[in-house]
This record gives structure tokens, sequence and C-alpha cells, in this order.
């Protein structure tokens, strides 16, 4: 099976792709104030997610969930569950999660050691977690 894997936040979506191994395919970014937790935003990023899994021809999707420190559910988990609820809907599949916890932290401590400037961690950091939260995912499952 392809997988896409998604690193949802508020104002940019990472997105990566793959079967056995996950490469970074896009990085879908929210438009001036816009919000991705909230309707319009929301809108707007699930089209653009629809478009790249069917580009990528895949067959299911895989999104990162932050956990706390104490196995919680995060407030921004919360949203990112709404989120995927309407993401659901829309493609008519289940989707699945991980604990996302440190891919973040795991990413831009990877894209620092390759001497990437500041401004290129920023626009690059939910790409590669998302890549991280796919490869967890595939190691885990396939």
């Amino acid at each position: 099976m392809r997988y896409l894997g998604l690193d949802v936040g508020q104002k940019s979506i990472g997105v990566a792709v793959g079967e056995q191994l996950a490469r970074e395919v896009a990085t879908i970014a929210a438009a001036g104030s816009e919000n991705f937790y909230q309707a319009k935003g929301q809108q707007r990023a699930i089209s653009e997610i629809e478009r790249i899994f069917r580009e990528e021809q895949a067959d299911g999707i895989v999104i990162g969930l932050p956990v706390g420190e104490d196995g919680q559910m995060t407030s921004e988990a919360r949203e990112i569950k709404k989120f995927t609820a309407a993401l659901e809907e829309k493609l008519d599949l289940k989707i699945h999660f991980t604990n996302e916890t440190l891919t973040t932290f795991m990413a831009e401590d990877m894209l620092r050691s390759q001497n990437i400037k500041e401004s290129g961690i920023k626009s690059r950091v939910h790409q590669l977690s998302a890549k991280l939260i796919l490869q967890q995912f595939l190691e885990e499952n396939v």
C-alpha cells in the first residue's frame, strides 16, 4: 500500500509519500492569517491534500498526533482529530494515526546538521516531520 504521511499544524501541513520508504513531497502553507483548524482554511487544506492523494495514487493516510508527557491527547491533537474527521469524510477512507512526539525537534536537528539556514529550516520542518511520521508508521506496520 502507498501512504501519504501528514504533519498537520495550524499554519502549514507537511506531506510525505511512501510504500516502504518515505520521501518528502510538499508543504501546504496557510495564506496570510488563514488557520487550518478553522473552516475556511480547513477546506483549502483538504482540497490540496485530496489533489496530492490522487496525484500520488495513495491508498491511505497517516497523520502524526502529538501526545502529552502524561500520555494524553494534547489540545493540538484534539484540533488535528477534528481536521482528520473532515478529511476522512471528504476522501471516504480510514486515516491511521501515529505518535509524532519529538518529530519536529528531530527534523529541526537533522536540517541544522545539514547547515541549512533558519529560514530554510522553518520552510522545510513540517515536510521532514511528515517523512519521519510516515517512516515510523511504515516500520511499525508494513
